[in-house]
């Protein structure tokens, strides 16, 4: 009897023991979790905190933020939407002396800067005689005629046109991407493209094919400038005027280099080897 109540009451303590030695852990466990449960959500807390100056101090470090502003157009000081649209909208006038019908085929097109676009005008000689005409064109309004890149067009080429034929005169062209820069032209969404049809009169044209090609080189010169002076840094809403009224010297106009402004990296390329070779 005596044996059988002295195990009784070892068991009796054993199980009490083992009951506060498993509370104690439970316990202990329940205070780990806790604790590495708050060290998590502070942890958390301290990154979504911390992202911003911290992808700062790496764009600092590491230059990618250098890298990313001269990817896109953005003024100093501006947030501007490279990914804008333009709306372009093609009219047509005719000289009554040359009696041609004309009119673009395509109305208008939507375009981003920078975005190639190809559309077709129609010309019709109702005269009972052949006919030799030239087009100009305007762009409105007139700031935006700075960016407007011609691949190809018929303008101040003479076409000519027999006895009741037809006609079909392509324009492939685009919108230089620094038109997005242009402070004047912010608020654009529409442009119109204006194409006028003369008869040909030869010296007239001789004229006014040379001051369009004048001007044409004088843009590019202008745009050159301003890509120059955006490798050095942004570039400010004055700086970009003081570079658009730029006046240039017919020589300077002359010596200009048309085909290394068209072609960058064959122009890059052609440098390189000349420098190896020196």
């Amino acid at each position: 009897m005596f044996k059988l109540s002295k195990l009784f009451y070892s068991f009796k303590h054993s199980s009490r023991s083992n009951i506060q030695h498993n509370l104690s852990s439970f316990k202990k466990k329940r205070r780990q979790e806790l604790l590495y449960n708050i060290g998590l959500y502070g942890a958390a807390f301290g990154c979504a905190f911390g992202a911003v100056p911290f992808y700062r101090l790496w764009c600092e470090h590491f230059g990618l933020e250098g890298d990313l502003d001269k990817k896109d157009y953005s003024m100093k000081g501006k947030k501007l939407d490279v990914f804008r649209k333009y709306h372009i909208e093609f009219g047509a006038e005719t000289d009554p002396e040359a009696n041609w019908e004309f009119l673009p085929v395509q109305q208008n097109v939507t375009v981003h800067a920078g975005e190639t676009a190809l559309v077709f005008y129609r010309a019709y000689n109702r005269n009972d005689k052949a006919v030799v005409g030239f087009a100009t064109y305007q762009i409105f309004p007139e700031d935006a005629g700075l960016y407007f890149a011609k691949i190809q067009c018929f303008c101040f080429n003479q076409q000519l046109l027999n006895p009741k034929e037809e006609l079909q005169l392509p324009i492939y062209f685009y919108f230089e991407p620094e038109i997005n820069e242009d402070p004047l032209l912010k608020k654009c969404e529409n442009i119109k493209v204006m194409y006028r049809f003369y008869k040909a009169k030869n010296q007239e044209l001789a004229q006014l094919a040379e001051n369009e090609y004048k001007t044409v080189k004088k843009n590019k010169m202008i745009l050159q400038k301003l890509r120059d002076a955006k490798k050095t840094g942004a570039v400010s809403e004055g700086d970009l005027n003081k570079i658009k009224s730029t006046k240039f010297t017919d020589k300077e106009i002359e010596d200009f280099d048309e085909w290394a402004y068209d072609n960058p990296l064959e122009a890059a390329e052609a440098q390189k080897e000349e420098e190896s070779k020196n």
